[in-house]
């Protein structure tokens, strides 16, 4: 099972995929990889990058969260729109959520 990790803005019930935690030999988390093994890393993705930023500046002063795809804590966040997925699911794509961003 592959783990995966988001960036969650718990008040604004949104959050954001970051992707598969890459760990140094003693277990710290060094980056994050969202997409397959042969996905660019996730500061080559224009829009993911762009869309982080944008998630920052958005919940400026609000609490955010990283949280991973196991565990109690997932079910109730497991609801969120997702920034970057899929409208059909619910979702916010990258498309939308950054159109008249100019940061």
């Amino acid at each position: 099972m592959s783990i995966y990790a988001y960036l969650v803005c718990p008040s604004r019930k949104l959050m954001l995929g970051l992707g598969k935690p890459l760990r140094e030999p003693d277990g710290k988390i060094r980056q994050f990889a969202a997409g397959s093994e042969s996905a660019p890393s996730n500061s080559e993705q224009s829009d993911l990058t762009k869309a982080l930023w944008k998630f920052l500046a958005d919940t400026t002063g609000e609490a955010l969260y990283v949280k991973f795809d196991y565990g109690e804590e997932f079910e109730t966040i497991a609801g969120y729109p997702e920034i970057g997925g899929d409208a059909e699911d619910g979702n916010i794509p990258f498309e939308d959520y950054l159109r008249g961003w100019s940061g």
